[in-house]
């Protein structure tokens, strides 16, 4: 191989993997506690967003766990929490994960419909941060559930985390 060749090979390699390893670290703090508590924040942020995608007028209460567990996940762990809307009255599930759907799709989000094992559906909702919400609509159409999964995240060896944040 020609030696300018061999530098523009080494260049591109050297450029790839900073930019895979920029995209594997998170932007997250350096200390353990604050990255739990900025994990927690950008999941409770993206549940209150896709919150907000049910018809305001169509939730009668809306609770969100103050506190959540960290979950194992493939890069260490990822903090997870929930947020449930009361509705006002029996909705049809479908017409909700549909207009669910759709809002969050135009807003960014990531999408996959599916059903559950029950034969109801359900959607799987992604950010661009990496933070995944399970959506779905219980009880015959009165409460949405809505499930959060922060990005995944490393903590120190020897960190020994608390059961919940």
């Amino acid at each position: 191989m020609q030696p300018a060749r061999r530098t523009w090979v080494v260049f591109a390699a050297l450029t790839l993997l900073i930019a895979v390893a920029g995209c594997s670290s998170s932007s997250l703090p350096d200390a353990p506690s604050e990255r739990i508590a900025a994990a927690k924040a950008a999941a409770q942020s993206a549940e209150d967003t896709v919150a907000d995608f049910v018809p305001r007028d169509e939730v009668e209460r809306r609770h969100q766990i103050p506190t959540g567990n960290l979950l194992p996940c493939s890069s260490g762990k990822q903090w997870s929490g929930n947020t449930t809307l009361q509705l006002v009255r029996r909705y049809d599930a479908d017409r909700l994960v549909d207009t669910v759907a759709r809002k969050a799709a135009r807003a960014g989000f990531t999408v996959e419909r599916d059903v559950s094992r029950s034969g109801t559906p359900r959607l799987s909702v992604t950010n661009n941060a990496g933070v995944s919400l399970l959506f779905g609509v219980w009880n015959q159409g009165t409460v949405v559930n809505i499930d959060s999964f922060s990005m995944c995240f490393s903590l120190p060896t020897g960190f020994s985390p608390h059961p919940s944040y």
